[in-house]
């Protein structure tokens, strides 16, 4: 599993706030659900994105900000949607990284356990 951004930061920080359904953090997100699922496909969304992560407690911040402002609107989507699905089910949500390349777009599994991995490209 690759570190999300530089030190991982971002990573432990997503893994703190929607790891563990049963916790306060992850309750606090789920207040933030429909944030996630107002988020359309279109020039900008990474915006929307930021301000869903903070919403849910999520501390964001350079460099991340900068890797998802360079995401597709496809891939912001497709995060959102994840994000959404995982706490309208109340699920644990993991994140990975694959090298970007080919096709560059963000994978979502959903595992035997119900949780989602939300896999995206990196550098």
């Amino acid at each position: 599993m690759g570190a999300l951004i530089g030190t991982g930061t971002a990573f432990k920080e997503l893994m703190r706030v929607f790891n563990k359904p049963e916790s306060k953090e992850y309750a606090i997100a789920q207040n933030a659900r429909e944030l996630f699922g107002g988020i359309g496909v279109g020039v900008g969304n990474w915006q929307d994105l930021v301000a869903a992560y903070k919403a849910a407690g999520v501390l964001v911040g350079p460099p991340w900000v900068e890797y998802l402002q360079k995401q597709s609107p496809e891939n912001i989507y497709t995060i959102a949607l994840a994000r959404f699905d995982g706490l309208t089910r109340g699920v644990a949500m993991r994140v990975d990284t694959h090298p970007a390349g080919g096709a560059n777009k963000v994978i979502v599994t959903t595992e035997t356990d119900g949780s989602i991995t939300i896999d995206s490209p990196f550098p």
